[in-house]
């Protein structure tokens, strides 16, 4: 069983990022990123998204705009 934090402060950063594929993608994107520099991420929030669309008409690039809140450790 998981222990239960009783107190702990959040801290929560804002990151943008990209995919060729899908919103999905890019939101997935983001949290892989910042996972190689932040411990203890626990949620995303997607704030804004957008997509780029090419000459054609389909959707090229999909970009999202997200909140990643993480536990910050004690020292």
């Amino acid at each position: 069983m998981a222990a239960v934090q009783t107190a702990a402060v959040v801290k929560v950063e804002e990151f943008v990022g990209s995919s060729p594929t899908s919103f999905s993608d890019a939101v997935r994107n983001v949290v892989r990123r910042a996972s190689q520099t932040l411990r203890n991420i626990r949620g995303v929030e997607v704030i804004s998204s957008n997509a780029e669309v090419g000459s054609d008409g389909e959707l090229t690039l999909y970009k999202v705009n997200c909140k990643v809140a993480f536990i910050v450790e004690d020292h």
